[in-house]
């Protein structure tokens, strides 16, 4: 017997699935609607419990530096990046679980240790310089100017918080403060940081923003542009105009290339050249290591993990050139596929994160077969651990893996076809916060993994699923019913009844598997 209890003042409703199907049929079939799937559900609760953890406590985000891939800044940046496709497309209607999470993941990326390594690289990087030297002075702001592969994400991570909560105390003067020292202190806002990267983006004559001293990396520089597209939805500017000064600059540039398809490693400003596997010269002496490297093929031709973070962040706002370009880039780095697996080709920059950027990437443009084969390899070779539920990636010291592993894939799992396009190109409305919506879940005895409100059909579509190890019942509540309003409850399908609305509905579900609810309006 499987029974559902409405709870409507001192109405219940029960429902046996042994029960015919009564007419009229349900308005909606719940499987045609996004969900969030069992790896997919067991990352999220693994992110949502290191959001929750101490701003001070870094465990579980270890790295070997601050300086490359596995650094913080990258963790943080792309786990919010996941809990935000994962709010828009399956959980639109239940904002409490994943409100929390992010801000706080905001206040993480905000914590010294995290932008502390600007100080050290504020001085050059000799890889990069025609002298191959360090000849800046040291700088300890890490928003004020360049380094925008910490900038560019704080920017639009704060974007999304806004755009899906309506929430905007990132506004707030002094909401923002990089603390250097007890009398060394860079205080900002929300508008300062826009401002601060889009004064950048518009006057530099290359029209974007170096991560490192005297080098521009095309991935990076898709964070501002979508940050800027998120802000002008939620305050009515333009700063996302200058986007087309950056997109002149990276067809000019050949930021990737026309013929080869191949997304290039940097912009070096003062050498005015760009460096690929095709032209690997940064014109000071490490051209005598990079330039015999790619001849003996030991540099690679091609960049999984560069031609994956461009693809899929750039496609949010320039869909069609991406997709041009993403049949020919799937060709060039797949090395082999079979029934179930596809594998990449060997990557020396991203050997530990290709695979989630290159499959989230294909979800991104639709390409959800080779997502799936990628996943499955990556599982194979990364061989994450089940926890209380949860799912993790273990970081692996032989860097073949990091955290940051684990967190892409989970982006990787989150993304729909169009995914990161809807989320900055279709903002919610106003009236999305007027509509029905679910609160007070008995998270994680309650797992919620589909939560939307239909408002063409004038139906809320709620999933749920017994958390590990629970029983007995949950509960949860629906607010924006209107009082004046007749709703019909269906649980997997069948006609429960008619009932008048009420705010709060509370609904309480035995804990003995999953359900389908259907709520809506005549």
């Amino acid at each position: 017997m499987r029974k559902v209890l409405l709870l409507s003042a001192l109405v219940i409703l029960s429902f046996s699935a042994g029960m015919a199907s009564p007419d009229p049929a349900c308005p909606v079939d719940p499987s045609t609607y996004p969900q969030i799937g069992q790896e997919e559900m067991a990352q999220l609760r693994w992110t949502l419990k290191l959001a929750s953890q101490p701003l001070d406590d870094f465990s579980n985000l270890e790295g070997a530096n601050q300086f490359g891939m596995q650094a913080y800044r990258y963790q943080i940046a792309f786990m919010t990046y996941a809990l935000a496709l994962e709010q828009y497309h399956k959980l639109p209607a239940f904002r409490e679980l994943l409100q929390p999470a992010v801000d706080r993941l905001i206040q993480k990326i905000i914590q010294r240790p995290v932008w502390e390594f600007w100080a050290e690289v504020s001085r050059g990087v000799p890889t990069l310089e025609p002298k191959g030297n360090r000849p800046y002075p040291e700088v300890h702001d890490p928003v004020g100017d360049i380094n925008i592969m910490y900038s560019g994400h704080l920017g639009h991570m704060i974007g999304l918080y806004e755009m899906l909560f309506r929430d905007f105390h990132w506004d707030q003067p002094g909401s923002i403060v990089f603390a250097w020292s007890e009398d060394e202190t860079y205080v900002y806002d929300n508008p300062k940081l826009q401002q601060a990267m889009w004064k950048q983006m518009d006057e530099n004559p290359w029209h974007s923003i170096a991560c490192e001293p005297n080098a521009v990396f095309p991935e990076c520089n898709q964070h501002p542009v979508l940050s800027f597209i998120l802000y002008d939805w939620t305050h009515g500017t333009h700063l996302a105009d200058v986007r087309q000064k950056f997109f002149d600059f990276f067809l000019e540039r050949k930021l990737i290339d026309p013929n080869t398809h191949v997304t290039a490693g940097y912009y070096l400003i003062k050498q005015d050249r760009v460096f690929t596997s095709q032209s690997p010269r940064s014109e000071n002496v490490f051209d005598l290591l990079t330039v015999p490297a790619a001849a003996v093929g030991v540099l690679a031709k091609t960049s999984a993990w560069a031609d994956g973070w461009t693809g899929a962040f750039m496609h949010a706002w320039q869909p069609e050139f991406i997709e041009r370009h993403y049949p020919y880039q799937r060709e060039n780095d797949l090395q082999e596929v079979d029934e179930e697996m596809a594998r990449l080709k060997r990557d020396l920059g991203g050997r530990n994160i290709q695979y989630g950027y290159f499959a989230a990437y294909a979800q991104e443009v639709g390409d959800h077969e080779t997502a799936k084969k990628l996943i499955a390899f990556a599982d194979q070779k990364n061989k994450p651990q089940w926890r209380e539920g949860m799912l993790y990636y273990p970081w692996d010291k032989s860097a073949a893996s990091s955290h940051l592993t684990g967190h892409l894939l989970f982006l990787a799992r989150a993304n729909v076809k169009d995914g990161l396009l809807k989320l900055h190109q279709q903002p919610w409305p106003e009236s999305h916060f007027q509509e029905p919506f679910i609160e007070k879940v008995d998270y994680p005895k309650m797992l919620v993994t589909r939560a939307i409100y239909d408002r063409e059909k004038k139906a809320l579509i709620v999933s749920t699923r017994t958390g590990p190890g629970s029983q007995g019942q949950a509960s949860f509540q629906v607010r924006n019913l209107s009082p004046n309003q007749t709703y019909t409850l269906w649980l997997d399908g069948k006609l429960v009844k008619q009932f008048q609305g009420q705010d709060p509905l509370v609904v309480e579900i035995p804990l003995d598997g999953s359900y389908d609810l259907v709520i809506a309006g005549l």
